[in-house]
């Protein structure tokens, strides 16, 4: 056969073979022609092989194939190539994909006398069209299989051809109906005025679709719904079994008939209206109401049912319903057909969804509750009162002055306080509230044995009791206490009320008013002693004028001019002792020379005996416009406050100058008394303008200061202090009067 065929190469592929007229036809071929000798080198290939094989030139008659087609080694196609090889048969092979060119191959094998003759083509297009036909017919075959609805298809002779799973699965009680006829196979469907005869035989002999609902008997029992479509080769018919939906229509009409007649019996009333929100129906009930007139057309004329008034807000929250799903629930006024009174209803709603969720009906429920609306506002009135009256309660319980606090009966723990009571306490009130009352007020033994006594059930009224509470010791103190027991509704004690009023500012007040007495009896028989000395001293000051005009040795002139200088001081601090006492009924006209001179003549002594130098600065010679008695009284109260702080001596500072007050404008006076002392801190200059407040122990009275605040206002001015316990310790107060404005005297004088 080489010899025949002249298998010779030219490096090219082609040989003497191609150049004989046999060899320029297999060269013109439109498939490939390939051929392997024994030893599976290529000795030949066509212009077609060359092309969809890839054949080089360098591959005839060199190397292997399995060399220049490695992908192909161990595969099926090696297999192949060398069984008809070997056996010599001929043989076609399935088509076969080469990834490496992409490509699908039909081969055909061909031995011969040691050689392998391959015919092949390129069949990729052909492949790539099957296979998208294979997977539209099993796409399709699972669109039909998935469907809910039957699909059956029959030929022109009426033999059924094509069943998918659902069809199947409904005929199943009819057995395998493939290949037979519909006519045989379902007599059933076969009598006088047959739906299934008309509409099967008009899509068969007359092409036009069609659809029904029948009833089929045994062996399938079931209420079909049947579409039929002509098609080319006969006809197709799709169907679905309904047979739970028609019960259920059924049913649904029975109960829509017994809803009838049970919503026309109901005494309450009912209405109901489509997914749009159009009233449809109104009970005999409802109508009573509403006017018999009322017939649902539009599905609107509710609204004239109701009060104008309220219209608009029935139509908005019904609009609201119909929009979103949500219940319809109002209260609003409807008229009464009968009088045309307006009375208040409530109208409740709720959507109807069938198994999707989408509404297919409203129904709602109308009761008249116009006397229960009245009796509601009744009853809101009497809350609100019952509220206002609570907080005005709330209001004096948190802002008396009175301690206001609750117990509980078992464990005497608080419950319950408002600030006085926690101020009483020395305690922030949020601290206070759980604590026993003998953690609050231990340190006062009687107040423990009292509020134990209320917790027996017995009432303690107006107790006044003394004592310090042990968290400040040297705090003595008096308190008006009052203890109510709160009893429970079986006649148990549940809880003690109690009102505690602090009585220790008017203890002192009253000490202070015996002080006040004795200082102002003191002040009197002072005065009276330094008006009556006053007429002594003259004389003995005259006699001592005249012995000074007769003395001849000069110790008895020096003794004589000591006695004289002595008793001119005694007479100023009787004048000045009656000055204090006396007060004038109108303001008058002084500098401050005359302010400070007759302090200090006062307590020239003490500020001697003390080592306290004194520092004058006078800026204003201006008089003002005061009631003398009482600025002096101020003055000698910072002066001797002043002493007071320089135990150890120090130095007293006494200035003025003009000034003008930055807030009003006014012009006045400024008077300055500073002194080197110890200085106070921040929370004793907080209290310093308290009542009763002191420094001093027994020895003060907490008065000094409080009246001192009290004349500077009454005369239009005002008064500063700041204090320092640093380095530079020391306490300056500042007080401002100002020049014109006229003074208000002390309601308490004359």
């Amino acid at each position: 056969m080489a010899d025949k065929l002249t298998l010779t190469t030219d490096g090219t592929g082609r040989g003497a073979f191609a150049r004989t007229l046999l060899g320029r036809v297999v060269d013109a071929l439109p498939d490939g022609v390939l051929v392997m000798d024994s030893e599976w080198r290529i000795v030949y290939a066509n212009d077609m092989a060359r092309r969809i094989s890839r054949v080089e030139p360098e591959y005839i008659g060199k190397g292997t194939h399995w060399e220049h087609y490695p992908e192909t080694v161990g595969t099926s196609i090696e297999a192949a190539y060398r069984e008809a090889m070997a056996t010599g048969v001929e043989r076609v092979l399935e088509p076969y994909y080469f990834a490496r060119f992409t490509i699908w191959y039909s081969i055909r094998l061909i031995p011969i006398e040691g050689y392998l003759i391959l015919h092949y083509r390129d069949v990729t297009a052909e492949q790539e069209a099957g296979a998208e036909r294979r997977e539209l017919a099993e796409q399709l075959q699972q669109v039909l299989d998935a469907t809910t609805d039957g699909v059956t298809s029959f030929d022109r002779d009426w033999r059924i051809t094509y069943m998918n799973d659902r069809s199947k699965a409904i005929l199943a009680p009819s057995g395998n109906v493939i290949g037979r006829n519909v006519w045989e196979c379902f007599p059933a469907a076969l009598y006088e005025g047959s739906p299934y005869v008309e509409h099967y035989c008009r899509a068969m002999d007359e092409g036009i679709a069609g659809s029904f609902e029948a009833y089929y008997p045994e062996p399938l029992n079931a209420w079909l719904h049947i579409s039929v479509r002509p098609s080319r080769d006969g006809m197709i018919a799709f169907f679905r079994d309904v047979t739970a939906q028609k019960l259920k229509e059924d049913e649904l009409r029975e109960s829509e008939e017994r809803y009838r007649i049970l919503t026309e019996l109901n005494p309450q009333s009912l209405w109901t209206a489509d997914p749009e929100g159009r009233v449809l129906y109104a009970n005999h009930r409802f109508l009573e109401y509403i006017g018999h007139d009322f017939v649902p057309r539009d599905g609107d004329e509710y609204l004239r049912c109701f009060d104008p008034a309220d219209r608009e807000r029935v139509v908005q929250a019904w609009l609201h319903s119909i929009a979103t799903g949500e219940d319809y629930d109002i209260d609003a006024r409807m008229l009464r057909a009968s009088d045309g009174v307006s009375r208040w209803w409530h109208l409740r709603a709720l959507p109807i969804r069938d198994e999707n969720g989408t509404i297919v009906q409203w129904l709602g429920v109308a009761s008249d509750v116009h006397e229960n609306r009245e009796a509601q506002e009744r009853l809101q009135e009497q809350f609100l009162e019952i509220d206002r009256q609570r907080r005005e309660v709330e209001t004096i319980y948190l802002g008396s002055p009175i301690g206001m606090a609750l117990y509980d009966a078992k464990d005497l723990r608080l419950l319950r306080i408002n600030a006085r009571q926690a101020e009483i306490f020395r305690l922030p009130a949020a601290d206070a509230i759980g604590k026993t009352y003998h953690e609050l007020a231990g340190g006062v033994p009687l107040a423990l044995e009292l509020i134990e006594r209320a917790a027996a059930g017995e009432a303690v009224l107006n107790h006044q009791l003394e004592g310090t509470l042990d968290r400040r010791p040297d705090e003595y103190r008096y308190w008006n206490i009052n203890y109510s027991p709160i009893f429970a509704e079986d006649g148990s004690v549940r809880a003690i009320a109690s009102a505690t009023y602090e009585l220790t500012h008017q203890k002192r007040a009253e000490a202070a008013l015996i002080q006040s007495e004795k200082l102002a009896a003191v002040g009197r028989l002072a005065s009276s002693i330094a008006h009556e000395i006053n007429n002594p001293l003259e004389s003995v000051m005259n006699l001592i004028y005249i012995a000074r005009q007769h003395a001849i040795a000069p110790e008895v002139q020096t003794f004589l001019d000591l006695a004289d200088q002595e008793l001119r001081r005694v007479s100023v601090i009787a004048n000045q002792t009656l000055r204090f006492h006396k007060q004038a009924s109108r303001p008058q006209a002084i500098t401050c020379t005359e302010l400070f001179s007759t302090v200090l003549s006062i307590y020239e002594g003490r500020l001697k005996n003390s080592n306290i130098s004194i520092e004058k600065r006078k800026r204003s010679e201006r008089p003002i416009l005061c009631f003398e008695g009482e600025i002096r009284q101020v003055l000698n109260n910072l002066v001797s406050n002043a002493i007071d702080a320089m135990n150890k001596g120090g130095r007293l500072l006494l200035r003025s100058r003009e000034a003008t007050d930055w807030r009003s404008g006014v012009r006045g006076l400024v008077l300055t008394v500073a002194d080197t002392g110890a200085g106070m801190d921040a929370e004793t200059q907080a209290k310093i303008f308290e009542a009763f407040f002191t420094t001093k122990g027994l020895q003060g009275t907490g008065l000094g200061l409080w009246i001192s605040a009290e004349i500077i206002e009454r005369h239009h001015g005002r008064m500063r202090v700041r204090s320092s316990q640093g380095e530079r310790h020391g306490t300056v107060f500042t007080l401002f009067l100002p020049f014109e404005s006229v003074p208000v005297a002390d309601p308490m004088v004359g």
